[in-house]
C-alpha cells in the first residue's frame, strides 16, 4: 500500500443545493488540521454497476444508448444506477435484463472504481455475466437503447484503440477483463 499523510479535514457545514431522483448536490465547508478552510461541491450518487455480458461463444453484448450530455449515441456495456437498498449484484442482474433482454446464470464481480472522485461519490462495480438466457425486462422510462450488438473482445479492443469506443466505464471494464480473465 502507498503511504500517505492522513490530513482528513473536518466538515464544518453542509449546504444542500439540489436533490433529484438519481443524485443530489451539496457544498461542504472543510477545515484542515493547519486551519485552512475550503469549500467543495459534491454530487452524491448512489453508485452504479457495469456488466460485460459474454455469450456462449465469448462474444460481448454491447448497446448503443443515447447519452444526452454527449449529444449522441454511445457504444457501451450495459450499466445502471443502484436503487436504494439494492445490492450491486441485484442491480447488475436488473440492468442486464432491461438493456439487453438477457439474464445470467453466472455473475462475477471483477472490480470497482470511483468514476470522478474530485467531485462525485459515484462508485461503479464491474461484473462479467455469463451463461445468458433470453429473459427481457422493460427498459427504464425515457431510455433509448438499440438492440444489443455482439462483438468479440478483440473487436472491442480495436474500437477502443481507434477511439471509436469512448465510454470510460466500458474501457475500464475491458481493462479489468484483460487483467483477470
Amino acid at each position: 500500500m502507498i503511504d500517505s499523510k492522513d490530513d482528513t479535514p473536518l466538515i464544518i457545514s453542509t449546504e444542500q443545493l439540489l436533490t433529484r431522483k438519481k443524485f443530489s448536490v451539496h457544498t461542504d465547508k472543510l477545515r484542515f488540521s493547519d486551519g485552512t478552510e475550503i469549500s467543495r461541491d459534491i454530487v452524491s450518487h448512489p453508485g452504479a454497476v457495469a456488466v460485460i455480458a459474454e455469450d456462449e461463444s465469448g462474444d460481448w453484448l454491447l448497446i448503443n444508448q443515447y447519452r444526452h450530455s454527449t449529444g449522441r449515441m454511445l457504444l457501451e456495456i450495459p450499466a445502471g444506477t443502484r436503487e436504494a437498498g439494492e445490492s450491486a449484484e441485484i442491480t447488475a442482474s436488473r440492468e442486464l435484463r432491461e438493456e439487453t433482454g438477457y439474464s445470467a446464470k453466472k455473475l462475477t464481480r471483477i472490480g470497482g472504481a470511483w468514476m470522478a472522485p474530485g467531485w462525485c461519490t459515484e462508485y461503479i462495480d464491474f461484473f462479467i455475466a455469463s451463461q445468458l438466457e433470453y429473459a427481457p425486462l422493460p427498459q427504464d422510462y425515457g431510455e433509448r437503447i438499440d438492440d444489443p450488438v455482439r462483438m468479440k473482445p478483440s473487436t472491442v479492443e480495436e474500437l477502443i484503440l481507434s477511439a471509436e469506443l469512448q465510454d470510460a466505464k466500458t474501457i475500464l471494464a475491458f481493462t479489468y477483463y484483460k487483467m483477470f480473465v
